[in-house]
């Protein structure tokens, strides 16, 4: 991966590293106390029982006399952790019991000293005591190797604490903890938002757009703002000028340079130009770029018809302002009557539409009778702007392909897969149809990128607009037509 690579992924997951960033520093904040605790903190207590070994006799060299060493073995092995743990209630093995204790034995002394260390300081001290007690009954018994040897206390068992390091913290400043975690969140964010462009097999920019679909990027649309978005205005009518009219304008010059070439290989081919816009899936925004595209064409004096010839979901006549009526649908269904009967005028100059009807129940078998629809069509219009159903969510696209001159394949930016662009190209080059190639809509814009618009030409015309959106609108409407410049590195293409 090359930085570039790198950078352009944390440009794309930002937010994800942000949030990790900021969830690390913020848990970490609320958890520290704005002061730290100074106060000695008690992480475990000892309690140490010291006895003196002693005899019945004045003889201590005779051999009813225990070593010292011999004292401590009885202690810890034998019937002493065995009472001990029955004195003390532990049901496990005495052995075990045992082993928690440290017995040691000072010669010059003769003394034993037994020691435990615990989290709780009463039952440390109990278990030192428990154990010193027994062992003092035991040697009374006067065991075999040990008959003149006694124990008496010479001081029990007291839990005395041990100071704890809890309190040596790291960071110990409240902020500088903060900061600490805020990188280490940070670090986790980036390679979090690694993982997930490896698991992501979305397609993110128009080199992998256009190897995924093997075909050329015609037109680049950059992202509206939330206020062109609700306004639902046509941009090539509103913003003429405005980069968002000059991605449409890129297909038009695309789709105009086919033509150009098909009629220059055939003079006998047709004069109207018959363009289907699809997409892979949904909501990707092809009945916008129908109607800009409309609009595009329009504004060069040529006249436009647009057919909604997406019978599943219909909704080019609410671009183009025009309620919904008799239509492509009506005259398919009842296959009688005139073109002329179910187009209808728009607000855009030059451009004329047919909804898609009313009767919208099997639009699989009405998109097989749109022959002598686009016949007639093309004696009406110019060009004619065929929107239609998704292509890898309907069928119905496939039995308009054949009487189409063109194709544009409209793709949001950041929707398709690899797999989804991997399936677009099969069918395509299964039905060998013409394309002239794709337009990526609401795609993210840079200033400086080639092919966005750039931003040459836009400080006249956009930096002085009008407080009154409807003079605007004209103003703009009315100003001329903008330099077509066409996306850098871009040729347009008829695949045959």
């Amino acid at each position: 991966m090359s930085l570039t690579d790198f950078l352009s992924i944390l440009r794309q997951r930002w937010l994800v590293v942000v949030l990790c960033m900021l969830v690390a520093a913020g848990v970490v904040f609320a958890i520290t106390p704005a002061e730290r605790d100074l106060s000695p903190r008690i992480g475990s207590y000892t309690a140490t029982a010291t006895m003196l070994v002693g005899s019945t006799g004045t003889d201590t060299t005779g051999g009813g006399y225990a070593s010292l060493g011999r004292v401590a073995l009885f202690i810890t092995t034998g019937e002493v952790p065995k009472n001990a743990a029955a004195a003390l209630g532990h049901t496990g093995d005495p052995a075990l019991l045992a082993k928690q204790l440290t017995v040691e034995t000072a010669s010059d002394s003769a003394s034993v000293t037994i020691t435990t260390t615990a989290s709780d300081g009463e039952r440390a001290a109990n278990v030192v005591n428990t154990f010193a007690n027994e062992a003092i009954a035991f040697f009374e018994t006067s065991p075999p190797g040990a008959e003149s040897t006694r124990l008496s206390f010479l001081q029990e068992a007291t839990p005395i604490p041990n100071e704890s390091t809890a309190n040596f913290v790291i960071p110990p400043d409240r902020w500088f903890r903060t900061a600490l975690a805020a990188v280490l969140g940070l670090l986790f964010g980036i390679a979090l938002a690694l993982i997930l462009e490896r698991l992501d097999s979305r397609l993110r920019n128009r080199e992998d757009v256009a190897e995924a679909l093997d075909m050329p990027i015609v037109g680049i649309v950059p992202k509206m703002d939330a206020g062109q978005k609700r306004s639902k205005e046509i941009v090539a009518v509103t913003e003429p000028l405005s980069p968002y009219a000059d991605g449409y304008r890129s297909v038009r010059a695309a789709l105009l340079h086919g033509q150009a070439e098909a009629q220059a290989a055939s003079p006998r081919a047709e004069q109207s130009l018959v363009v289907l816009i699809t997409s892979p899936h949904m909501a990707e925004g092809k009945s916008t770029s129908s109607a800009n595209l409309a609009a595009s064409f329009a504004e060069t004096g040529k006249k436009v018809l647009v057919i909604d010839a997406d019978l599943r979901s219909p909704d080019v006549h609410e671009k183009l302002d025009v309620p919904q009526g008799m239509g492509v649908s009506d005259l398919l269904e009842e296959g009688r009557g005139s073109l002329a009967t179910v187009v209808r005028p728009t607000n855009i100059p030059n451009v004329e539409v047919i909804t898609a009807g009313t009767k919208l129940s099997n639009p699989t078998a009405l998109a097989s009778r749109m022959r002598p629809l686009l016949t007639a069509a093309r004696k009406r219009a110019d060009v004619v702007i065929i929107d239609s159903a998704p292509m890898l969510e309907a069928a119905e696209v496939f039995d308009i392909l054949p009487h189409v001159d063109d194709v544009v394949l409209v793709v949001r930016h950041g929707r398709l897969t690899a797999a989804a662009a991997q399936r677009t190209k099969e069918m395509l080059s299964r039905f060998n149809i013409p394309v002239v190639g794709a337009v990526i809509i609401a795609a993210p814009v840079r200033k400086g990128d080639p092919g966005y618009g750039g931003g040459y030409g836009y400080g006249y015309g956009e930096g002085k607009k009008s407080k009154n959106p409807s003079k605007r609108g004209k103003t703009k409407a009315s100003s001329g037509r903008a330099l077509v410049e066409q996306p850098e590195g871009v040729t347009p293409q008829r695949s045959a």
